[in-house]
């Protein structure tokens, strides 16, 4: 990897730079420019020590980064923060991120844009749920007008922790969708890039390669032919836990996720 490099995270996913990083070992400053929305991601000697963006400081600062699926990124070789509001071990710490982006996946299915717009459903009263404040702040906001991104604004919320409970709300049969975006068709992985992974995990762990493979993509909700690109991460984080050696497991990160990017 060069000392500074930058890009898409349409490309790149952000988890899989900060995985990089860290395998490496590099000191600097991963900046992502979204929109008007801009984030730093602080690593010393490939350990995160800092993040900051809008929505917060710290791990919440991570994750809510990690979620960005558009935007720029560009690494800057050995910046330093003077702040460290980051303790807990890098890899423990993607690891447990990586859960809350499969949580995120599920309500993208519902919550695919900050642009939908939902309404009070008529069929379901609030009070025949049990709601915790930040949803009750939440539901006050619907009123079949205002954007999922207006509601995040007016109450100077997250944008995870407001489509969480926007999810909440919907599952619960509270409110539905009033108007929403048209929806872009996925683009989907290649099939010779599944060859690879079956290629490269089977030097690893063996025969058993291909069952593993296809039962993680089963338990994803897909199938071979149909496999979105932007669970691609995901993916290869799952079935890399079969690998025990960590040396193993990171150069078969790299070598999937970078074939992927071509």
């Amino acid at each position: 990897m060069p000392e500074a490099f930058s890009g898409s995270v349409s490309q790149f996913k952000v988890i899989d730079i900060v995985r990089l990083l860290a395998s490496e070992g590099k000191t600097g400053v991963l900046s992502i420019q979204r929109g008007k929305e801009k984030g730093e991601l602080y690593v010393n000697k490939g350990a995160l020590v800092h993040a900051i963006c809008k929505d917060g400081v710290g791990e919440e600062a991570v994750f809510a980064i990690l979620t960005w699926a558009d935007g720029n990124f560009n690494f800057t070789p050995n910046a330093t923060s003077e702040e460290k509001t980051i303790e807990k071990n890098t890899l423990s710490l993607l690891e447990e991120k990586i859960k809350q982006l499969e949580e995120w996946q599920q309500i993208k299915e519902i919550i695919s844009s900050q642009d939908i717009v939902f309404k009070l459903s008529s069929k379901r009263a609030p009070d025949e749920v049990r709601l915790k404040h930040d949803s009750w702040s939440v539901l006050s906001q619907i009123d079949g007008k205002k954007t999922v991104g207006n509601i995040s604004d007016e109450l100077k919320m997250g944008e995870y922790d407001t489509a969480r409970n926007l999810y909440k709300l919907f599952s619960s049969g509270l409110i539905e969708v009033a108007t929403a975006p048209q929806r872009k068709a996925k683009k989907v992985v290649d099939g010779g890039f599944f060859d690879l992974v079956e290629k490269e995990l089977a030097e690893i762990i063996g025969p058993v390669a291909p069952v593993i493979l296809d039962e993680e993509i089963k338990d994803m909700g897909e199938e071979r032919n149909s496999f979105p690109v932007d669970k691609v991460s995901l993916l290869v984080e799952k079935v890399s836990g079969e690998i025990a050696d960590d040396t193993q497991r990171i150069a078969f990160q790299k070598t999937t996720l970078s074939a992927l990017r071509g």
